[in-house]
């Protein structure tokens, strides 16, 4: 199979998945907002996002170093030592996050914050997670990932939370269970690399393979925890402008909102090992088409769910409780942060992909900097309207800035004519939607919300072929008739 083939079957493979993991992960805030309230959202919330950007930061950067290794290993057909080289990294990222743990729990407890310190013990879990699954998804499998991370995880939250809440738990009871749901994380994680590798062999790495994880690694461990600071700066700003119940309010916005990023996350953590393949072998005109069909497929994927939370916004935050109504502006102004950060594609994982992870590190630490300077002015002045146009100018100009850094240093760039073809699907799916959430806007939210998302999918779905180019619409639909068993292979 052509990389572009197996690039898309596996992207729509993966939309079942995701849809389950959009559902467990927005089923968690659900379940936890309606249990605790809004501020026992809020407080959970900054807890384990506290949590998630140290691990992020703390697992050194050893996640991708274990994508771009793995993929250019099996490239070149050299992976006897692969499995002693993950290994290795994962050990230095649970190192880290052991003493990243320590300090927060230790700050937190000095100031009062028990949830921060309880949920800080997911760190190290949460790091080797991380690795274990880049180093599948070097593999140029996404199955892992899915299973493990998008829904394995959030699932047994929602199981150890729903025990916990009935045993009369609270906040802390909820950053314990999160700790136990990464724990159970790790062990898929560990148990999917190894049987994925096993046929490589276990020659140990050489000091200088892992001198190389390591040196790529230095700027990625910056560069990551700045990643993340970036998604949840502007929640942790406004709460210094507003009161706990806007903060909770929020804190549903900026989850909801952040379901675009499933799509795009998909496609890019199938396409980054490619990139790194491609790049490490010279194939630039190849990497440059996988980038322009990669992106547009993110995009495509990606306007059927803006389009339903837009039209439908205030049902969507009904299903948190009535007491978040108010937060529909904000919602819609994050989602166009969020669509042109869909619409630029993996920008990022390619610089990172080919070795410039200097050039993302001053990236996010430049968007970290104008986040924080637009929101504490907006926050201010605007409350969580403010913080939420804070957060989509920082997001849409740092992608627009990577934009011109791709072409610029590995020249390629990921629009085409064929992005114009969307034009009649994203038209009749927003057609529906306003059509059916104006028919049934005064039934109860769940009603409207559905019957949207319905009408909305429905349409978007129906013209979608027409939406994609001919040799496209072939392998989609040879892939569905493989999938579904309806066909001859």
């Amino acid at each position: 199979m052509s990389d572009e083939r197996t690039l898309l079957s596996g992207t729509a493979v993966n939309i079942a998945g995701l849809v389950a993991g959009v559902a467990a992960a927005f089923g968690v805030q659900i379940l936890i907002g309606r249990h605790l309230g809004r501020s026992g959202l809020g407080l959970v919330t900054v807890a384990v996002q506290v949590a998630f950007v140290a691990a992020a930061g703390s697992r050194f950067g050893m996640d991708l170093s274990a994508v771009r290794d793995v993929a250019i290993g099996r490239g070149s057909g050299n992976s006897a030592t692969l499995r002693s080289l993950v290994d290795r990294c994962t050990l230095l990222a649970i190192g880290v996050s052991v003493a990243a743990t320590a300090v927060i729990a230790a700050c937190a407890l000095a100031a009062g914050n028990s949830q921060v310190a309880v949920a800080a013990g997911s760190i190290p879990f949460a790091a080797a997670t991380a690795v274990y699954l880049g180093a599948t998804r070097g593999l140029k499998a996404m199955t892992p990932t899915l299973w493990v991370f998008w829904i394995g995880q959030p699932l047994a939250w929602i199981v150890l939370a729903v025990v916990t809440f009935a045993a009369g738990g609270g906040t802390d009871a909820a950053c314990w269970c999160y700790d136990a749901s990464w724990a159970l994380a790790t062990v898929g994680a560990w148990w999917f690399w190894r049987r994925a590798s096993a046929g490589f062999g276990d020659e140990p790495a050489t000091r200088e393979q892992f001198r190389a994880a390591v040196r790529f690694g230095l700027p990625r461990a910056p560069s990551a925890l700045l990643a993340q600071t970036l998604f949840w700066a502007d929640l942790w700003v406004v709460e210094y402008y507003v009161s706990s119940a806007q903060v909770g309010t929020y804190a549903a916005v900026g989850r909801i909102s952040q379901v675009l990023l499933l799509f795009l996350t998909s496609v890019n953590l199938l396409f980054s090992p490619f990139a790194a393949d491609l790049y490490a072998r010279g194939q630039h005109e190849r990497l440059d088409s996988l980038f322009k069909s990669a992106t547009r497929w993110a995009l495509a994927a990606t306007i059927p769910t803006v389009i339903i939370l837009w039209v439908a916004a205030a049902d969507v935050l009904a299903a948190f409780g009535p007491r978040y109504e108010g937060g529909e502006t904000a919602l819609r102004i994050l989602l166009a942060g969020q669509l042109v950060n869909v619409a630029t594609g993996g920008v990022a994982f390619v610089l990172i992909m080919v070795g410039r992870t200097g050039l993302d590190l001053a990236d996010n630490a430049v968007a970290v900097l104008v986040m924080v300077g637009l929101a504490a002015p907006l926050s201010s002045a605007y409350g969580i309207e403010g913080a939420a146009v804070a957060s989509a100018v920082t997001l849409g100009s740092v992608n627009l800035l990577r934009l011109g850094q791709v072409k610029h240093v590995v020249n390629i760039q990921p629009y085409t004519l064929d992005y114009l073809r969307l034009a009649l699907p994203t038209a009749a799916c927003l057609a529906a939607a306003v059509i059916v959430h104006s028919a049934t806007s005064q039934s109860a939210w769940y009603l409207g919300l559905f019957a949207t998302g319905v009408a909305a999918g429905a349409a978007y779905l129906a013209l979608l072929p027409v939406g994609l180019p001919a040799r496209e619409r072939t392998v989609l639909y040879r892939s569905t008739r493989r999938i579904t068993n309806l066909g001859p292979r």
